[in-house]
């Protein structure tokens, strides 16, 4: 692990992050790697101007194989509203994004691209803005282990429609696979440091 600071937030940069980057470059068209980050960078960047209208800053962010964390300061407090907002803004910024540039004319991967981080980001898993955004609306309440049993289940049935479509489409879909485990562990990580 690397372990940095950058003004008042730390970074932590784990091995896993490197190794899912080099998948990345060997498994997918060169050309689709820098329209990746952007897409990335325009998903963070709606999460941190959202926190910074709420009243908040970044604590600490983690890059690993399992994604991209930002922690908020501990010492200021952020509703749960609040909390719902700074999660919703990392797909709307994508979706914006997407809209602006059809609206434009600009075609290509691209567009597409900001609408797929939406919608990958809005899944249920905790390491990602929907699951997060059920756990705001589910935690410390008598739904909370019934919630947690049923997004088991969509978990683990995601990871079994990758492998079968892997086992039938090949390298092609190997990396909706590897993004089904990922994101499988980087939720019980998650959970555990819950």
């Amino acid at each position: 692990m690397i372990s940095f600071r950058l003004g008042k937030a730390a970074f932590r940069v784990y091995f896993s992050f490197f190794v899912f980057n080099a998948l990345i470059f060997l498994l997918r068209d060169s050309r689709l790697v820098l329209a990746f980050y952007t897409v990335c960078a325009v998903h963070e960047a709606g999460h941190i101007a959202a926190l910074m209208l709420v009243g908040g800053s970044i604590g600490s962010v983690e890059l690993s194989g399992f994604g991209i964390r930002m922690e908020r300061k501990k010492s200021r407090m952020i509703s749960a509203k609040s909390s719902i907002f700074v999660l919703l803004a990392g797909p709307a910024a994508n979706i914006i994004m997407y809209i602006l540039m059809k609206l434009t004319g600009c075609g290509g991967t691209f567009p597409l691209l900001n609408l797929m981080a939406a919608a990958y980001n809005m899944l249920p898993y905790r390491s990602l803005d929907g699951g997060a955004i059920i756990a705001e609306f589910t935690a410390g309440s008598a739904h909370e282990s019934k919630a947690e049993t049923v997004l088991a289940a969509i978990k683990l049935s995601f990871i079994a429609l990758a492998a079968a479509a892997a086992a039938a489409y090949g390298k092609g879909t190997l990396p909706l696979l590897i993004a089904a485990i990922a994101l499988y562990i980087g939720d019980k990580r998650t959970n555990n440091n819950s």
